[in-house]
């Protein structure tokens, strides 16, 4: 089923929820480990392959608005990185990614900070919204 549809003179065009897990899981890798996706209760989530691509669909939250997209991403942050630089990033990348590869509109992107990571999982609960 897919999240966005439109048709053109073309043709039509469909998005799929996989397509912008996609995209944010991008996002996610370029901090290379330094932040890793976590499902709502800060458990870190292997994300599993579909056709040879991972799909993080099943762990963000990924709806369409009239506005535009509504997307909040569960995450954990490496012990000594700072949260608010990393989330700023974050948001950043994942919206222009998004604009740019899809040609909609990201409404409101959330990245809910779960958990840090140190010797231990250690539970927070910090939401950044834009």
């Amino acid at each position: 089923m897919a999240l966005y549809h439109t048709e053109t003179q073309k043709g039509s065009i469909k998005i799929r929820r996989s397509v912008i897990g996609r995209i944010v899981i991008e996002a996610v890798r370029k901090f290379q480990g330094r932040v890793i996706i976590t499902n709502y209760k800060g458990k870190p989530v292997r994300l599993r392959e579909k056709y040879g691509i991972s799909d993080g669909a099943d762990h963000i939250d990924i709806s369409m608005g009239v506005k535009g997209l509504d997307i909040r991403v569960y995450v954990a942050i490496r012990f000594g990185t700072s949260i608010g630089l990393v989330t700023e990033q974050l948001i950043n990348d994942i919206k222009s990614d998004i604009e740019v590869l899809t040609g909609i509109n990201a409404n409101s992107i959330a990245i809910a900070v779960t958990a840090m990571i140190a010797k231990q999982i250690v539970p927070r609960n910090i939401e950044i919204k834009r």
